[in-house]
């Protein structure tokens, strides 16, 4: 009788430990390589690179989380410190002799306090053997705001969740279930400086003439949309060769 139910035991965690490996080990590629690692699956992070990713698509990222675990895939330098440094809101880099070619895969506990998300940024930065220098100013932005409630909710998503995704083609930009602050983000590629405050929780549905909001007029009162300027503190974030 022991021997029966030492050998379901046995079973039972070979089933759990192969469904762990599926979930955290699995979601990459073969072709990815380990660099940092802290803890274990449900007590810390994991840090691989990749390939080279496409430099023209800076703010290209995948995140998830599975389990609890939360996944960002092909992030390079900026898009590291946007998601994981919160010192500032908005920020602007400077690349002193840097390349930002990296292509890393990112799986923390999503619930990870700030302290240490940055210790996660030292620590890939450390690897690089590069530095991190912050300093800030204030920097004239538009900001994007809601103008007519009725009109916009028309345009906002049935499924109430965040796994849209943008496209720029013929001099359109378009967001299929994203939120507003998503697409600010997406237009800053462009140097458009807009900035997004509401409610980062509604996704929507929408489609500009242009690649720069501030020259969509129409558009944006359709949207009931509308754009004012404002000044805002933003974060430098200089990142040099040790």
């Amino acid at each position: 009788m022991n021997y029966f139910k030492m050998k379901n035991f046995v079973v039972n965690i070979s089933i759990v430990i192969c469904f762990l490996w599926i979930v955290i080990g699995c979601n990459s590629s073969s072709d990815r390589e380990l660099i940092l690692e802290e803890g274990n699956y449900n007590s810390g992070y994991e840090v691989y690179e990749n390939k080279e990713r496409d430099t023209t698509k800076l703010f290209s990222v995948t995140s998830k989380i599975t389990n609890g675990i939360h996944s960002l895939e092909g992030v390079g330098f900026q898009m590291m410190i946007r998601l994981l440094e919160k010192s500032y809101s908005e920020k602007e880099f400077v690349l002193n002799d840097v390349k930002d070619t990296i292509s890393l895969d990112i799986l923390y506990e999503s619930d990870l306090d700030n302290s240490t998300k940055r210790e996660i940024l030292d620590r890939i930065l450390e690897y690089y053997n590069l530095k991190l220098v912050m300093s800030s100013k204030l920097k004239d932005y538009q900001e994007l705001y809601i103008v007519d409630e009725a009109k916009l909710k028309q345009f906002e998503c049935v499924s109430k969740t965040r796994n849209g995704e943008s496209t720029k083609k013929n001099g359109k930009i378009s967001i299929k279930c994203m939120g507003l602050d998503q697409l600010a983000l997406e237009l800053k590629e462009e140097n458009d400086p807009i900035i997004f405050k509401g409610n980062k929780q509604r996704y929507f549905t929408l489609e500009f003439l242009n690649d720069s909001l501030s020259r969509d007029s129409v558009l944006l009162e359709e949207y009931g949309l509308g754009l004012k300027p404002i000044q805002q503190k933003v974060g430098v974030y200089t990142i040099s060769k040790k």
